[in-house]
């Protein structure tokens, strides 16, 4: 009896296990993030597998043709789970989690502005008391500083962290002006102090935002309801409106500017003024130069390939998150951190956590 005639079934088991193979990955990179470099890669093996073996189908006698589909449909299923597999242990490498629960709380009517994480995610900063600007050391080799702020009859509204690490912009609001402060941090050659930027009557300035070199801040200023994106160069002092929005957020080259617009999330190019529409939701922030989360109406974290077209958009897991609402997440040290700001209504407080991948 025939080899083929023995082992009737090989054939068509072999083609429901790289079925069931193909149909768990494809269930498994929907739900997952994916490693496009891994896929790109393990694709190309595919391909260079399925030629070796036709290849060798085309020397072989044509007695035994279904032997070597055989050998076709395993190597497809051996690239297959490869691909299952690799995309599960990326995952598992990436996945994000809560790591330190309760950093800091705040009265809940505070803004959520008043704190931010340092580009190195070694130190908090925020506003104390509304009388001055306080950091928390991450790294244990740091020491907490404290700053005192120029005195106002108003509120400090908002920092923002310089990518270098060395300046802090503070919004203030004070009566009918509005202000914008470049704090200089202190070192071991000079102390901290503050200079003016700007001010201006009127109008109520939030959401700064620093751009790649540190030489240009953008923020939102609102007069009479309409909400626009000015820049002014921290130089120069020359500034220009961009576009009408709000929670300006520069990619960390530069080349985009991610904001809101009537409670959706988009996204400018800054070479062309392009603009798109990326998704509803608030509070963008980029883990990397093509990739940014915000947080959707529903509290959930979503992440944003921009660097493919058309945008892929999932929701980005967070591991140990306590039941509080997710109001805004600001990444840190190229994707590694995450400072989550969250409201606790029973408490009244918003509570400062910070979510690392492993």
């Amino acid at each position: 009896m025939r080899e083929e005639e023995k082992h009737p079934q090989d054939h068509q088991s072999d083609d429901q296990t790289v079925t069931q193979l193909l149909a768990h990955l494809k269930q498994m990179r929907g739900s997952v993030p994916v490693n496009y470099q891994l896929k790109s890669d393990l694709k190309k093996q595919l391909l260079q597998k399925m030629r070796e073996l036709e290849a060798k189908q085309a020397k072989a006698p044509k007695a035994a043709p279904k032997k070597w589909g055989r050998l076709v449909w395993s190597g497809i299923a051996a690239v297959a789970l490869a691909l299952a597999i690799g995309g599960f242990v990326w995952w598992n490498n990436t996945s994000l989690a809560v790591r330190e629960h309760e950093l800091l709380k705040l009265p809940a009517q505070a803004a959520v502005e008043l704190v931010d994480i340092d580009r190195k995610a070694a130190q908090l900063a925020y506003i104390n008391n509304n009388t001055e600007l306080k950091t928390i050391p991450i790294d244990e080799e740091l020491k907490p500083v404290t700053i005192k702020l120029p005195p106002t009859e108003g509120k400090y509204m908002g920092v923002a962290w310089s990518n270098s690490g060395k300046q802090i912009a503070v919004v203030e609001q004070d009566k009918k002006l509005s202000r914008i402060w470049i704090v200089e941090m202190p070192t071991s050659y000079s102390m901290g102090s503050s200079r003016l930027l700007k001010e201006e009557e009127g109008v109520l300035y939030s959401s700064p935002s620093w751009s790649e070199h540190d030489d240009s801040l953008a923020f939102t200023r609102s007069k009479n309801g309409v909400e626009e994106i000015w820049v002014s160069s921290t130089v120069s002092f020359q500034e220009w409106k961009l576009v009408e929005g709000s929670q300006p957020e520069w990619s960390p080259d530069g080349r985009l500017l991610a904001f809101n617009k009537a409670g959706e999330v988009q996204l400018m190019e800054m070479r062309t003024g392009k603009v798109a529409s990326l998704a509803v939701g608030q509070w963008a922030s980029w883990s990397s130069d093509t990739r940014l989360t915000y947080t959707h109406p529903n509290g959930t974290l979503m992440e944003v390939n921009v660097g493919v077209e058309p945008f892929v958009t999932r929701e980005l897991p967070l591991r140990n998150q306590s039941s509080d609402e997710l109001i805004k997440g600001n990444w840190a040290n190229k994707g590694k951190h995450l400072l989550l700001i969250s409201r606790h209504d029973q408490l009244q407080q918003l509570v400062i956590s910070l979510a690392s991948r492993k």
